[in-house]
């Protein structure tokens, strides 16, 4: 039977762990783990603040890998951040002299002594009285051990249950083949310099995972997020179920599924530019993807197509807006637009622009 242990870790201070990080003994990118630019430097040096100012610290939770192996330790390294990835790496870039001290950043206890704008080695050699402070102050660090890896990926899921964590970087903490065939297929070139999205809080993996749910019902579905943790979950059910005879075909399954999705980002990589403007909108993406899936044929010609398409689409909107008549197949496409997620949007949209497309005979 599989167990999990949280217990408090013995104190050490910031500068123990910030040499564990130096020293490559801490996995700040666990498979689970969010991105890490998520927060601003002006929020990095709003937490050195609270440490100068002895505002309190949240706990912190390590894997501790010295006291239990786990398949998920794939860095072989003594421990893994589970939560606190964003604080201790706001630290460990003040501590490398990375971000400053933001410009209303007051000493409270002394505020006649100005250490705004100060980064680590200024504050150092001005006031090394704090500088210490933050070096030695013993953060509250739980360590989990555990001989399962699912119980950490959980582990992760409670801890950031709320507004911290949005569904794509939970579903990324499940455990399953599907959260890492959606990591790697993030690391395509359509995803790492075609798409033009904001990918800071891991909308790429929730678009991956939307081509994933595609593909494997071989139609446009709803990819509604409940569908999309309902995919995650199935496979690591059908995984977990699996006898050893099993296991392999099922693995199989996934894996072909993965690179049916990779055929198709070829050929998307291939028909759209380096950041493109086009690929502005996640919510287009899935459209283009059984476009190209049903059609590979209109590669060479797609990107043209879409940008006339979408010129005549902004020109009938302002149209409409203004009193003027929009076009009709136009307004519906639109409409369809606004609900980018349901089955009847991604098919509407999907049949106007196959009939377009045989209209100017790009496809068959």
């Amino acid at each position: 039977m599989s167990y999990i242990q949280v217990a408090q870790h013995q104190a050490r201070p910031l500068r123990w762990w910030f040499e564990q990080f130096l020293a490559g003994n801490l996995d700040m990118d666990p498979p689970y783990q969010r991105r890490s630019d998520i927060w601003t430097d002006q929020k990095k040096a709003h937490l050195i603040d609270s440490l100068i100012n002895d505002f309190d610290v949240p706990k912190f939770y390590v894997a501790d890998f010295s006291r239990a192996r786990s398949p998920l330790n794939v860095q072989k390294k003594p421990y893994a951040i589970v939560d606190g990835k964003q604080r201790f790496g706001a630290i460990f870039d003040f501590m490398q002299g990375k971000i400053q001290l933001n410009r209303s950043s007051r000493w409270l206890e002394n505020p006649q002594e100005e250490i705004k704008g100060l980064d680590f080695s200024g504050l150092r050699e001005r006031f090394p009285a704090l500088a210490s402070k933050i070096e030695f102050f013993e953060p509250v660090v739980m360590s989990i051990a555990t001989d399962d890896d699912a119980k950490i990926y959980e582990m992760f899921v409670r801890l950031n249950s709320g507004e911290a964590a949005n569904s794509a970087e939970r579903r990324n903490a499940r455990p399953g083949p599907i959260p890492g065939i959606v990591r790697q297929l993030t690391a395509h070139p359509f995803f790492s310099n075609r798409v033009r999205f904001n990918r800071r809080r891991m909308q790429e993996f929730n678009l991956a995972a939307k081509l994933l749910l595609i593909e494997s019902n071989e139609a446009l579905v709803d990819t509604k997020a409940k569908n999309l943790d309902r995919l995650v979950e199935h496979a690591a059910v059908a995984v977990q179920d699996a006898d050893s005879k099993s296991l392999d075909g099922v693995l199989l399954n996934y894996q072909e599924l993965q690179d049916r999705v990779l055929q198709n980002l070829e050929l998307l990589a291939d028909a759209f530019e380096e950041s493109d403007v086009l690929l502005s909108k996640a919510g287009n993406i899935p459209v283009y993807y059984w476009i190209v899936r049903q059609h590979p044929e209109v590669v060479d010609n797609l990107r043209d197509f879409m940008a006339r398409f979408d010129a005549k689409l902004q020109a009938s909107v302002k149209a409409g807006s203004s009193g003027g008549r929009a076009d009709p197949e136009l307004a519906q496409y639109y409409t369809f637009a606004r609900s980018t997620n349901d089955q009847a949007s991604l098919r509407g949209r999907y049949h106007i622009l196959a009939k377009l497309l045989r209209a100017d005979k790009l496809i068959n």
